[in-house]
């Protein structure tokens, strides 16, 4: 079973996106912050993060600088999903090696979830 780990602080959206990953069929882990995030990260083994750009304390863009300077986690898949259309904050993203940058107005929650599974 593939595991997806959901870095969002919005508590709402992160229950519906929960739900609808583990009804089609993933490990689905939730977390509010991206500290709680790398915790999560070096206990569990996780195939996809969702990430979040706008999170308390540590922002998306320094988790991922931080994930990508540790020797254990530097490969792990990552997709952007944020209310952010900064193209400065989508082209830092992409240095970084996320596999896709979507902003959350774009699309709905479905179309959201289509996007990742195909990165799957």
């Amino acid at each position: 079973m593939k595991t997806i780990l959901v870095i969002e602080d919005e508590l709402y959206l992160s229950e519906a996106i929960k739900f609808k990953l583990d009804d089609r069929g993933f490990r689905t882990f939730t977390v509010g912050t991206a500290e709680e995030g790398l915790e999560l990260l070096l206990k569990k083994e996780i195939h996809l993060i969702w990430l979040d750009l706008r999170l308390p304390k540590m922002d998306g863009i320094k988790f991922l600088e931080k994930i990508r300077n540790n020797e254990k986690l530097k490969d792990k898949k990552v997709v952007v999903v944020s209310v952010s259309a900064s193209f400065e904050k989508q082209e830092k993203a992409k240095e970084l090696g996320v596999l896709d940058y979507i902003v959350k107005s774009d699309l709905q929650l479905e179309e959201i979830i289509d996007r990742i599974m195909e990165k799957m």
